[in-house]
């Protein structure tokens, strides 16, 4: 497939070139946390004292984000179980953090105390910020919000912890909309610090700008994003994964797709890091895109190599075995030719006959697609500025920060060129997805 874009897409970039990418990234990340969306005059509130429903994974990743930043966070979680657990996990976080030299004992216990447990919704007394940290289903976020709303003092904010479900659906699960948020954490919830601050339909000035200065204060990098789908970070991994899904079924093997985008500069490939998040995770995304789809009247997907996986019982990691094999105890991902095997399959069944691909096929379906739909979001007012698309990725999703973010790298290799690209695999595939946007074509004009 011949290229538009005349360079190795690969290239390491200069000392001077990743100097500039840190700067933009830095200035964009700067920006980002003075939304647009919050008129001039108007400030937040402080919070002294927040709570959080849901002690799994994110929610005690959250309260310990409250406590370093020492505010007192109270935490319901209904199964005894689930919080024994939860308290020696954050146990042994903090331990390992004084064992590292990045606290100390003293720092450790007084985190400790700021974090307790509610007895029920109503022991959340008079907390500033709640958060929802349960499982993604829009019935369970609906009935906690629900509850809250009787629950919570008339000046709270109540934050949702959600990865893609519509916040103006949860909003309305209230009669406060206004004070509703989006404040999509990303895993470990205490270590990583992007925050998509998810702005709904009734959400006010007062509230997003609470959420934002709190954001700056747990020492994250807020970055303000309307609701759609995904919002800006999973929407723009759905059309990445979409590309790497198809490269698979075309030809390609897991390997070949991360060893590709690792040359890049991504720490790990998609296939790779599904492993690590779990086969089941995406399915179920697919699932419940496929189920909206059918719901508009389209016509769902076909199944992917993924899904075949999970039906063998191969989720990743956790069971040994995913897009790649692992041995116990070691999380190194070993190709496995059952996978090999298993597309090769899926392919005739779909009747895509297979071929070989190249590197930079690969790159450029997976990274234009990426910057195409950025720009589509763009177009849409989900995000404010190219600068805070770049923050999302570099932050949340392993783009390389010594290319400054997807618009950003986009920009420096000309978007007309990208949009060369992309009507030409377009062409090439009959994908219709790899038609440039609406908004990258703006954007190229400009």
């Amino acid at each position: 497939m011949n290229a538009s874009v005349p360079e190795p897409l690969d290239r390491r970039p200069t000392p001077e070139e990743q100097s500039a990418a840190a700067e933009h990234l830095r200035r964009a990340e700067q920006e980002a946390a003075r939304s647009r969306r919050i008129p001039e005059g108007v400030t937040g509130s402080e919070v002294e004292s927040a709570a959080v429903v849901g002690f799994g994974t994110m929610g005690r990743g959250i309260a310990m984000s409250f406590a370093a930043a020492g505010i007192e966070v109270v935490v319901y979680e209904e199964s005894d179980e689930a919080w024994v657990r939860g308290e020696a996990a954050v146990a042994g976080s903090l331990s390992r953090a004084v064992g590292r030299g990045r606290i100390d004992a003293a720092e450790a216990e007084a985190r400790l105390r700021r974090i307790r447990r509610a007895e029920g919704y109503e022991d959340f007394g008079g907390a500033d910020f709640f958060v929802e940290a349960v499982f993604e289903e829009m019935a369970v976020k609906q009935d906690v919000f629900a509850r809250l709303d009787r629950v919570a003092q008339p000046s709270a904010v109540l934050a949702t912890n959600t990865s893609s479900l519509d916040v103006d659906a949860i909003a309305a699960a209230t009669g406060r909309p206004e004070a509703v948020v989006g404040t999509h954490f990303f895993s470990p919830a205490h270590v990583m610090r992007l925050l998509e601050v998810v702005v709904g339909d009734a959400t006010s000035p007062e509230t997003l700008a609470t959420a934002m200065s709190l954001g700056v204060r747990l020492g994250k990098a807020p970055v303000p994003v309307g609701v759609c789908d995904g919002f800006v970070g999973n929407r723009m991994l759905y059309a990445y994964r979409r590309q790497a899904d198809r490269l698979l079924l075309e030809g390609a093997l897991p390997e070949q797709i991360d060893g590709a985008l690792q040359r890049f500069g991504f720490r790990m490939g998609p296939f790779a890091v599904a492993d690590l998040a779990g086969l089941d995770i995406g399915r179920a995304v697919r699932q419940r895109l496929a189920a909206e789809e059918t719901a508009r009247g389209q016509p769902p997907p076909p199944p992917n190599v993924a899904d075949r996986l999970c039906e063998r019982g191969r989720l990743g990691q956790k069971t040994g075995a995913g897009f790649y094999r692992y041995e116990p105890g070691d999380r190194t991902p070993r190709p496995d030719p059952e996978v090999a095997e298993i597309a090769r399959r899926e392919s005739a069944a779909l009747g895509i006959e297979r071929r070989d691909v190249e590197s930079r096929e690969i790159l450029e379906r997976c990274l234009f697609a990426l910057v195409n739909e950025g720009a589509e979001i763009l177009g849409e007012g989900i995000a404010e500025r190219e600068g805070d698309v770049d923050v999302v990725w570099a932050l949340g999703y392993g783009f390389p920060g010594e290319r400054g973010g997807p618009m950003y790298w986009a920009r420096q290799l000309g978007l007309p060129e990208v949009v060369s690209a992309l009507d030409r695999m377009a062409d090439a595939t009959g994908d219709p997805r790899l038609q440039p946007s609406r908004g990258l074509l703006e954007l190229a004009v400009r």
